[in-house]
């Protein structure tokens, strides 16, 4: 008897022992290829992961910067307030000899002034305005004009109107400006002493 023939006799003997070689080569590979489609994926998942983890860091990083313009924006506003938009009693008379000072500097002499203010009350803060006229060529209104929108008292140019001379032989425009200011609260004694007996209310 040959080799062969022995296997084929004894088949009961190892077919079963075969068999389960060939059941665990099977799930081996299976679970090989499991292991590996977990692996692919885990992979993916942290890919994703940290690229979510760095969108969030560039989030927070914008919050940080976010954050502290405010607070610089907070800041602002309250030196803004406390210096440009300070008492009545401590801005309004340097405000008004700014006005003058820079209007004549324009080679322009201020004539007819009226004063109004109100109180605003969405803000609570009190608007004041100056208006008058003056007289000059168009270079020396548009040099006042320049040197009023320059001034550090914070001055608002509220108005501008311009009527040219009836004579054909002068050059010269009459103009009524009308300029404002802002302020964090009101003194009715400066007021009055400027002609202004009462403080309309205002949105």
């Amino acid at each position: 008897m040959n080799g062969r023939g022995a296997w084929l006799k004894l088949w009961y003997m190892w077919l079963p022992a075969g068999v389960l070689v060939l059941v665990n080569v099977i799930w081996l590979t299976g679970l090989r290829g499991a292991l590996v489609g977990r692996g692919s994926l885990l992979a993916k998942q942290v890919t994703e992961s940290e690229a979510e983890v760095k969108k969030l860091e560039a989030q927070l990083r914008q919050l940080e910067r976010t954050a502290q313009a405010l607070d610089e924006l907070q800041a602002n506003l309250g030196e803004l307030r406390e210096r440009r938009l300070g008492p009545m009693r401590e801005r309004l008379v340097p405000f008004l000899q700014d006005v003058v000072k820079r209007t004549q500097e324009a080679g322009l002499q201020p004539d007819r002034v009226s004063y109004a203010a109100h109180r605003e009350a969405k803000t609570g803060l009190v608007y004041f305005t100056a208006t008058y006229s003056v007289r000059g060529s168009y270079d020396q209104i548009r040099r006042g004009v320049f040197l009023l929108e320059s001034s550090p008292e914070f001055v608002l140019l509220d108005g501008l109107g311009i009527r040219g001379d009836e004579s054909a032989s002068s050059l010269d425009v009459e103009v009524q400006l009308t300029v404002g200011t802002y302020f964090s609260d009101i003194d009715e004694r400066l007021l009055k002493q400027l002609g202004v007996s009462e403080v309309a209310s205002g949105e």
